[in-house]
């Protein structure tokens, strides 16, 4: 099953302002949203490889498609994991 994760912190505001954006995303691809918390589980910043937060992840089960960070626009986004799905499926 293919999902898009967040791994944020709460003290993030970029995080929060970038939940809309990601729900949407996630609606529109018809992909289950995911939320990580680094305060909460700190092993994710190791499995995921998180350099800063907020960190895009869309996986496949366990396998990582695409990865990116910072704060971006909902439009942004929604090319982002557009694309990625796009290239994934042609592997």
């Amino acid at each position: 099953m293919i999902k898009l994760i967040e791994i944020s912190g709460d003290s993030c505001a970029s995080c929060h302002a970038l939940l809309p954006g990601l729900n949407a995303v996630a609606n529109e691809n018809g992909i289950a949203l995911e939320r990580i918390d680094i305060e909460t589980s700190p092993d994710a910043v190791e499995k995921y490889g998180v350099e800063r937060i907020p960190t895009k992840v869309l996986a496949d089960g366990e396998k990582i498609i695409a990865k990116c960070s910072g704060f971006q626009p909902e439009e942004i986004l929604s090319l982002w994991v557009e694309a990625k799905l796009e290239e994934y499926s042609k592997n």
